[in-house]
């Protein structure tokens, strides 16, 4: 096993371990997925207890002034525009998201099948399966990736994440670890912010491997209606250890603001 993906499984491993040892439990209310850039999901506090029995359907329509992933800024400063339509049913959410460049010859279509359950009724645990199909400049790239998210919520409203992914085509991992806080300003308005670490393993292939960035960001939500919220966001990332002397892939590992707004619109079927 490749040792930088051995490492990021035991700073995987060791998260769970930290979290399972807090004193508090798992806030009642589970969370809605969401697809952010990327096509990786989203684990946000749910404004509506998450589907256990019955069915329903998210869209999430969002524009995005950089298309960042990873720490790096992937089209060349232009942005990108999204839609995610999620499908949940009882613990499976089936989610395409397809995205354009803004600007430039890039598209991007995301096919996103995940299993959510809770592990030691603390944490709440999403196994995921990504089929990605890419096109720019006149060429198509296709990748399957298989992924791993863990969310844990201290007090109700403080949130640990840990999130790891796995391209078939890379043959590496990438994770994220991120802490969330949400504030509740009034009964329709909701602040949350989120800071973030990534370590790349192989993932981005001409990348360095390690520590590659910290992210800072910064949402605000508006609940208009009971299946309908606006939704904004700024975000800024720090490039860690960048040395695009040695690695081609560091060219666009960058220290970047960019920013999104978007809404949730939310159909349910008992």
């Amino acid at each position: 096993m490749n040792n930088n993906l051995s490492v990021f499984i035991f700073v995987s491993a060791f998260c769970v371990v930290f979290t399972a040892t807090a004193q508090s439990s798992i806030n009642e209310n589970s969370q809605e997925l969401e697809v952010g850039v990327g096509g990786n999901i989203i684990l946000d506090e749910a404004s509506q207890i998450y589907v256990k029995e019955g069915a329903d359907l998210h869209l999430h329509p969002l524009w995005e002034s950089r298309y960042i992933s990873e720490g790096r800024d992937n089209l060349s400063g232009n942005g990108i525009v999204s839609v995610a339509s999620e499908f949940n049913y009882n613990n499976i959410a089936f989610i395409p998201w397809a995205a354009s460049g803004i600007n430039s010859d890039y598209s991007e279509l995301n096919l996103n099948i995940i299993y959510a359950t809770q592990l030691f009724d603390i944490f709440e645990v999403f196994a995921g399966y990504n089929y990605i199909l890419s096109h720019e400049a006149s060429s198509n790239a296709y990748d399957n990736e298989i992924s791993l998210d863990f969310s844990y919520f201290y007090d109700d409203k403080f949130q640990l994440i840990s999130s790891v992914y796995y391209s078939f085509d890379a043959k590496g991992a990438f994770l994220e670890l991120a802490v969330k806080k949400d504030y509740h300003l009034n009964d329709t308005l909701v602040l949350d912010i989120q800071t973030g670490l990534g370590f790349n393993a192989d993932y981005v292939s001409d990348g360095h491997n390690g520590f590659n960035n910290v992210q800072f960001k910064a949402g605000l939500s508006y609940q208009v209606l009971d299946q309908l919220e606006l939704y904004t966001y700024t975000s800024y990332s720090l490039a860690v250890n960048k040395d695009e002397s040695r690695y081609a892939g560091d060219e666009t590992l960058r220290n970047v603001f960019w920013g999104g707004v978007g809404f949730s619109y939310q159909y349910r079927k008992n």
